[in-house]
């Protein structure tokens, strides 16, 4: 038989299966240049071109990707990516929280402690750890992810109410806090139009995405 809780659980599933599948995207967007074969899945072309009909971020990468269609194109994007996020000389836009949370711009802060930290209770941790920073952008997507994929695994709603707070958590202590001077950054300084409609998708998403968990935690908790 088929309780309450169940059903709730089974009313979830869709909506944490499309959040997880959004990350994924965003997490692909924002991978290394070696990576960026990948933005020609065309699955992920369809994304943009269903989100391009009510959102101008949306719009800007479908068309961008309407026009990596030569290896010449996609190396192009590859230079903007090393200029925005790699360049060891002065770097547009770094992907690192501490950096924008710290003073001085350092790494290595009490914010790469606390998700380093993070990542432990839940039994992950970097490959890179001491050597890289864990605050990076690519990390925190894939530990949302992780988050997502446990909630899918869940048994009870108990649990998918509990890692739905730890979602919210990360969202609004981390995330949210320091993303919206990353993509604005991106947005000042970059004539991709890839990068550009990249970073517009992933702030109002991660908006979004807060509101959005929010409002399920309140309406799950008054049931």
């Amino acid at each position: 038989m088929t309780t309450t809780k169940d059903s709730i659980h089974n009313q979830l599933y869709p909506f944490l299966l499309a959040r997880r599948n959004f990350y994924k995207i965003l997490h692909t967007l924002f991978l290394e240049p070696a990576k960026h074969h990948l933005l020609f899945n065309k699955g992920l072309v369809r994304n943009f071109d269903e989100l391009k009909e009510f959102h101008e971020g949306g719009r800007i990468l479908a068309d961008a990707f309407e026009q990596l269609t030569t290896n010449e194109k996609v190396n192009t994007e590859r230079e903007e990516y090393c200029r925005l996020f790699i360049d060891p000389g002065v770097l547009v836009a770094p992907p690192w929280e501490s950096y924008y949370r710290s003073k001085e711009h350092l790494l290595f802060e009490e914010w790469t402690l606390q998700v380093r930290e993070l990542y432990h209770q839940f039994g992950l941790q970097s490959i890179h750890e001491n050597n890289e920073p864990e605050d990076h952008l690519l990390l925190e997507i894939e530990f949302m992810i992780f988050l997502i994929e446990l909630s899918l695994q869940a048994l009870d709603i108990e649990k998918v109410q509990e890692l739905i707070s730890s979602q919210i958590d990360f969202l609004k202590d981390h995330l949210t806090i320091w993303i919206p001077e990353f993509c604005k950054r991106v947005v000042d300084h970059t004539t991709s139009r890839l990068y550009l409609g990249a970073a517009m998708v992933l702030e109002d998403f991660l908006i979004f995405d807060l509101t959005s968990l929010m409002e399920i935690k309140e309406a799950v908790e008054n049931v």
